[in-house]
């Protein structure tokens, strides 16, 4: 991809900041890792937050943008319109799990191809922190959290009134790419128990065109409007009934070239529609904490094309969602999680027999926390996992964190975790057919698993921080396609398990505060990732991954400058088969 210079202005006004200091936190509190509270240092995991000033100082338009930089993450190219997904230490985009809240959101990478639609649900005035943890955990959330998690934690409206407003414009040297971005929140209590928030937004980038071929985009336009409501309603201090709805809808465009006949160059359309409803409940009696919650996802996407070109089928994915969990302490020393989920997954689509199919997921997990020694604790769980095609799988977890001294924390676990295969690999009656090769289902498809374990060191003082982390996946019965048939040009191609991988790398990151509201970041990933079957590299894995920023905070202004460089990032050119055996995305 050529490099544009681009210049981006940020306006942010939030009510109730102006003039006040901004503190970095260098010990945030997260909750992924364990579904309670811990710092980030502490949890029991390998977790990065990154909090509300740190999105705005990057001027983030997407949660790719988000999270750019963070230690063992790094955004690999989709093929498609300049698109991207995220690897979380070398594992595969589709092994990450994304979550809004801790709820699961309807996977579209993997049951739509090339797409990399999962990271817009959420406006960004609506984000408080993003979670990211590297590493398993099915243990707790089930299927896909192979490499890790990204877990968006939305604003919640507190005991009195906060709203805000972003502007934002995006200038670039040279043709297409330029944007804006408009939003804006309020969030506060109504009286009487009852709390609101409500969230709006509009972004718009238009497409920036191919440079040797005008005609062709290389990166594709989109226009994205949104918003939220949440209602929440507190009787009470210690009990909450909470409802909640996300919309957005989203307009990707580009210029594209038909692949027969006369070659038409064509506008190619695709229309998003993302929403999700929730109601929940939330308490605590005595020392029991309670929370169960239905959650509904809709994911509709639809394709339009000029010149005659016919569009790509329809898609429609739903997931209900029925969870809970109960946390409470035993003794002293333990601290005891309960939970089970139950979920429906359909997919409409004409590759169907029938055009449409479903699937029954239901799982249960335990956890417990137990203080071992006042400095050493123990985190140990599993969770049982059940679906209907592929049948049942258990994810075990166990991870000790020693608080050697007030600055040092030393932990490391192991983890095992899996990845359901999608209703369109493990369905038999599957077949696409849409593009110049055809895909065909296979019901004996086994899901993906892994184990993994890490040791690491956190170091945090003053306003100084360093960590290290070094680590190993195996990843068993990578899902790709295996050649079946060849008549003529068209291919015809079997879902299958055909290679395992093996993932070791090194984490180092450091954070050093500067004075007069400055501070700087670096983070470098060291990693080797291969085929175990056949020796070959993985492609799309950069062997090094090194990235600075530079961040100044004051009052409601912040500011942000980074850099990232990928150092022999493994490719194959599309006309080329690799190696067999390596595992490749399509």
């Amino acid at each position: 991809m050529r490099e544009r210079a681009l210049a981006t202005f940020v306006a942010a006004l939030v009510s109730g900041t102006a003039g006040a200091e901004t503190v970095v936190d260098l010990n945030p509190i997260t909750v992924t890792a364990t579904r309670s509270e811990h710092s980030e240092a502490d949890a029991p995991a390998s977790v990065t937050v990154i909090t509300a000033e740190e999105i705005r100082a990057k001027g983030a338009s997407d949660i790719l943008e988000a999270v750019r930089g963070t230690p063992g993450i790094t955004l690999t190219g989709r093929q498609v319109g300049g698109r991207k997904n995220i690897s979380i230490r070398g594992a595969d985009d589709r092994h990450t799990l994304m979550l809004i809240d801790g709820r699961r959101i309807s996977s579209t990478d993997d049951n739509i191809g090339h797409s990399d639609y999962q990271y817009g649900w959420v406006p960004m005035d609506q984000i408080e922190r993003i979670e990211v943890v590297r590493g398993p955990m099915s243990a707790l959330y089930g299927s896909e959290a192979v490499g890790g998690v990204v877990n968006v934690i939305t604003k919640k409206a507190g005991k009195e009134w906060h709203g805000g407003a972003t502007v934002r414009g995006d200038l670039t040297a040279g043709d297409g790419g330029d944007g804006q971005q408009v939003s804006t929140s309020i969030r506060g209590p109504l009286g009487g128990g009852l709390s609101l928030a409500v969230t709006a937004e509009n972004l718009r980038q238009s497409a920036v065109p191919l440079a040797e071929n005008p005609k062709l985009s290389e990166i594709e336009g989109r226009e994205r409007t949104g918003g939220s409501i949440d209602l929440s309603y507190k009787p009470v201090d210690e009990h909450e009934v909470y409802v909640s709805l996300l919309r957005t809808r989203e307009l990707r465009w580009r210029g594209n070239q038909s692949t027969s006949g006369a070659r038409p160059y064509y506008r190619d359309e695709y229309d998003i529609d993302r929403s999700q409803k929730v109601v929940g409940y939330r308490g605590e009696w005595a020392q029991f904490r309670p929370e169960i919650r239905f959650t509904r996802d809709e994911f509709d996407v639809t394709s339009a094309r000029d010149q005659n070109v016919a569009p790509t089928r329809p898609q429609y994915l739903r997931d209900n969602v029925a969870d809970g969990s109960l946390s409470f302490p035993v003794g002293d020393r333990n601290n005891i999680i309960l939970g089970g989920e139950y979920r429906t997954e359909i997919m409409k689509n004409a590759g169907l027999r029938s055009g449409k199919d479903d699937a029954i997921h239901h799982g249960a997990f335990i956890q417990d926390e137990i203080r071992v020694l006042d400095d050493v604790s123990l985190t140990l769980g599993v969770r049982r996992d059940h679906h209907e095609m592929f049948g049942t799988e258990y994810s075990p977890r166990a991870y000790m964190v020693w608080k050697a001294t007030p600055a040092l924390t030393l932990k490391g676990g192991y983890g095992e975790a899996f990845r359901a295969p999608t209703l369109k690999q493990i369905s038999p009656n599957y077949v696409g057919s849409e593009g110049p090769h055809t895909f065909q289902g296979n019901a004996n498809v086994k899901p993906e698993t892994s184990r993994s374990f890490e040791i690491g060191a956190d170091w945090r003082e003053g306003g100084s921080a360093l960590t290290a982390t070094i680590y190993r996946n195996d990843v068993d019965n990578l899902i790709d396609t295996r050649l079946v048939a060849i008549n003529g040009v068209r291919r015809t191609y079997i879902y299958d398990n055909i290679s395992q991988a093996r993932i070791d790398g090194v984490e180092l990151s450091g954070r050093q505060a500067l004075g007069a509201g400055f501070s700087a970041a670096a983070s470098a990933n060291v990693m080797e990732a291969t085929n175990r079957e056949t020796g070959h590299s993985l492609e799309g894995r950069p062997q090094v991954t090194f990235s600075q920023s530079l961040e100044w905070a004051g009052g409601p202004w912040s500011a942000m400058a980074t850099a990232e460089h990928l150092v022999a990032e493994l490719r194959y050119e599309s006309d080329e088969l690799p190696p067999p055996g390596t595992f490749r995305t399509d």
